[in-house]
């Protein structure tokens, strides 16, 4: 008796921690639900409309036993109306929802500020979502954010969702390490987000609105985010498609298609962009590709098929700031661009001179020319678009290193570092070595040395690969179009 004693607290103790499936039909019952939830349960809405959700779970999963919130039938729970949801626990995973017909009091949002979906602990996961056209607040979609305590958030994945049709100012995803941009106090600390598989298509709006992403604030900040095989088509929400704001984050093999906009450096040095796409299929548009402030990157194995470029950069395929050092508008210097490949690029493939004029009227002498960029094992093939290999202001283009570059349709004989050919010369791993300076960054599980050394072989993505496995088309039509009515 007395054994059969001593085992039922541990049998009672191993029932009220057994994970359970929590079915919920009603907004209450899910913020009931959540109030409640272990690590290892999930809660599953059955379909219907979830409208004025206000949802915030407190409550901690663990690595091998996540908190899961999840749609029954992914794509068929809608949130909607006056809706808002905070992750304030770690290990919580969003899955399956649309958000849709929102009607949030515009007053109560700002840009910045907390998203749609805000995250404030670590190791939270949001993915196979649809966000779409939610509602007339200014505010970003989903965003990681610092808690009352000033905790960064770290190790947060956002994938395999989409994010169409936002008419509203801010980012699509904003991802934060401080409360705002400043140069006072300790850097921001590392975040090791990842975004990946997701799908992007947003009109223009007026104004410095706000693009796709944005990876930190300032400068001086730390990200070491991996943002990588995203789709971006016609995110054309402002020039900067994506503004990456913080040190030491890497841009793998995302694809970049009729974008009125590049692929920002915006702030912080040492910063990798390998394997992307950038194409322009119509000529509806000038379309961009990279423009880069700051120094330390490296900038490799990217494709550019660019028919028609964009006038207000300065037609190019990749722009090189001019400007102070460590400022602003920081100088784009001493990195390495190696084994890009250009294809009927409109203007030229490298602009080493965009918007001189107006660096020079707001920094005087302080403005520098972009200079110490090492170009290696770059390939260009004209057909009668790209008309020279690089644009330049006072002879700059001679303070550059120059090696092993290879051009079709434009005569450079006699060109240092660049020879004719109709294909690019290769670079061994040993001769990648020597140029890199360095070859991963902390966080990040990927050898830029092994990335560099194979010809980039990747196809476009596409909408099958990126968004929500559910979802086989998107609402609206700006993605096929290019035509935006509001």
């Amino acid at each position: 008796m007395k054994r059969i004693l001593s085992i039922l607290p541990s049998l009672a103790f191993a029932t009220c921690v057994m994970a359970e499936n929590i079915t919920v039909g009603t907004t209450q019952d899910l913020v009931n639900a959540a109030a409640t939830v272990k690590p290892g349960d999930t809660i599953l809405l059955t379909d219907g409309t979830y409208r004025d959700l206000r949802l915030t779970v407190t409550a901690d999963g663990t690595g091998d036993k996540m908190i899961t919130i999840k749609a029954q039938n992914p794509g068929k729970a809608y949130i909607s109306g006056n809706s808002a949801i905070e992750l304030r626990g770690d290990y919580i995973h969003l899955s399956g929802l649309y958000f849709k017909d929102g009607s949030r009091n515009p007053s109560e949002w700002k840009t910045h500020g907390p998203g749609i979906v805000s995250i404030y602990a670590d190791h939270c996961e949001v993915s196979d979502c649809l966000f779409y056209d939610f509602d007339n607040a200014n505010s970003s979609y989903i965003s990681t954010n610092l808690d009352e305590t000033g905790h960064v958030p770290q190790y947060c994945h956002i994938h395999h969702c989409a994010f169409v049709g936002k008419t509203t100012q801010d980012q699509v995803i904003n991802l934060n390490n401080t409360k705002k941009k400043t140069l006072e106090g300790e850097p921001g600390k590392p975040m090791y987000h990842r975004i990946s598989y997701c799908y992007f298509s947003n009109p223009p709006k007026k104004g410095n609105a706000g693009g796709g992403i944005r990876v930190g604030y300032w400068r001086k900040d730390y990200g070491r985010c991996l943002i990588d095989h995203n789709l971006f088509e016609r995110q054309d929400s402002e020039a900067e498609i994506v503004t990456s704001k913080s040190m030491e984050n890497v841009y793998f093999a995302n694809t970049f298609i009729n974008c009125r906009g590049t692929l920002n450096f915006r702030h912080g040095d040492k910063q990798v962009a390998l394997n992307n796409i950038f194409i322009g299929s119509d000529e509806m548009y000038g379309y961009g590709g990279m423009y880069i402030w700051g120094s330390n990157h490296i900038i490799g194995n990217n494709f550019f098929y660019l028919p028609k470029t964009m006038k207000d950069r300065g037609y190019a395929g990749i722009y090189f700031n001019c400007g102070p050092k460590a400022s602003e508008h920081a100088l784009a210097y001493d990195m390495v661009v190696v084994s890009n490949t250009f294809i009927a690029v409109q203007g030229t493939a490298f602009n080493l001179a965009p918007m001189y004029d107006r660096r020079l009227k707001a920094f005087g002498d302080a403005a520098e020319l972009p200079h110490d960029i090492t170009f290696v094992n770059n390939y260009i093939s004209s057909h009668n678009k790209t008309k020279s290999i690089w644009y330049e202001e006072k002879g700059n283009s001679a303070n550059q290193k120059w090696e092993g570059n290879v051009c079709s349709g434009i005569d450079v004989t006699g060109i240092k570092g660049w020879e004719n050919g109709t294909a690019p010369k290769g670079i061994t791993a040993e001769e990648l070595t020597k140029i890199l300076p360095y070859t991963s960054i902390e966080g990040i599980d990927m050898d830029f040395v092994k990335v560099l050394s194979t010809p980039l072989q990747d196809k476009p993505l596409n909408k099958k690969i990126t968004g929500p496995s559910w979802c086989d088309e998107y609402p609206g039509n700006y993605a096929e179009t290019g035509i935006f009515a509001q």
